[in-house]
């Protein structure tokens, strides 16, 4: 080959490399609004260190789902529910802990499964006003107090805080998910016993309630807590029961079709990072699912997020039972509350 030749080929191969890097593009799934803009505040570092471009990918849960099925994600963001989905479908690849070393820093409960990982997550908590009820309560029987008579809020029963809780109450009174009879029984007394102001769908109306005093104690997102400290409240606070708080969970998947599967590990090694698990926790109020990324102290609003010990608490039943046979169950609790 004459020196001309050589010269030529070098500089197609490395226009090449030039145009693979170029090209790299990393399809992840996010719900949009400000889950997207802190992702897209993080990705920036990665993109710059992989030299490959984050490629968005839209939509709502089902969608993600419906995405991964297509083979139009690499990775894929989601709740808990579409995951087990996505396994049970085999779309899920199984994550090489030797391709994402920050697994090693997850909470033991922050492993599903070899396929699907919390990536950040949030919890329902107790809320109580600090007027009428002077102690933090210790335990979710609270919910029952004859006290609290007509200022108590749960959510619907179609809700898996709800839900969780049924489950919950049959495993205190000698049954389980699989028993739930002991749990819907507990569930009758409270929707029976007049404490209740409802049990709700629409978080606004919750705040609310909360804000005008009508409610005293009842279970709310710590997101919308966050909401009402926002809004000036101050005799409203909140506790972790001892039986644990009911999880809001993101997970990550990576696809069997990913398009480069060791780029796909390598963004999900990133999201386990303590910086981006910081980035989370203080811009969106999810908590890490590593263990080496604390919350600074000067974080005020860090109490609300769910830590070490309590992280270890969350309680988190059978997702797949539950969303089997919630319509059952409440067909079930209806009968036993109508007059």
């Amino acid at each position: 080959m004459n020196t001309t030749l050589a010269l030529s080929a070098t500089l197609l191969a490395a226009s090449a490399g030039i145009a693979a890097a170029q090209d790299c593009t990393l399809r992840v799934t996010t719900w949009g609004g400000s889950y997207q803009a802190t992702y897209e505040s993080v990705a920036e570092a990665f993109e710059a260190e992989h030299d490959c471009t984050i490629q968005w990918v839209v939509g709502s849960s089902p969608d993600h789902l419906i995405k991964s099925r297509l083979g139009q994600v690499d990775v894929t963001t989601n709740t808990l529910l579409n995951s087990i989905a996505g396994e049970k479908e085999g779309l899920w690849l199984e994550l090489d802990a030797a391709q994402i070393p920050n697994m090693v820093n997850l909470y033991e409960n922050a492993v599903y499964s070899p396929y699907t990982i919390f990536a950040n997550v949030g919890d329902y908590v107790l809320a109580y006003n600090t007027d009428h009820i002077a102690e933090a309560p210790e335990s979710w029987d609270a919910l029952w107090n004859p006290d609290y008579k007509n200022h108590v809020l749960i959510y619907g029963f179609d809700h898996i805080p709800t839900l969780s809780l049924t489950v919950l109450k049959a495993e205190q009174n000698g049954g389980d998910i699989d028993n739930i009879q002991p749990g819907l029984d507990r569930m009758a007394e409270l929707v029976n016993s007049g404490n209740l102001i409802g049990g709700l769908d629409v978080e606004s109306q919750m705040v609310s309630l909360f804000q005008t005093e009508d409610a005293w104690l009842g279970m709310l997102a710590t997101g919308r807590m966050k909401e009402l400290l926002g809004k000036g409240v101050t005799n409203v606070a909140f506790t972790r029961p001892e039986e644990g708080t009911f999880p809001l969970i993101t997970t990550m998947n990576i696809t069997k079709t990913a398009t480069d599967p060791e780029m796909a590990a390598a963004f999900v090694d990133y999201i386990l990072s303590p910086e981006v698990q910081l980035a989370f926790a203080t811009r969106n109020l999810y908590a890490p699912t590593v263990n080496n990324a604390p919350i600074p102290a000067d974080f005020e609003l860090g109490e609300l997020l769910v830590q070490n010990e309590a992280f270890g608490r969350l309680f988190l039943p059978d997702q797949e039972k539950i969303t089997a046979n919630k319509a059952a169950w409440q067909q079930k609790l209806n009968e036993m509350t109508t007059n």
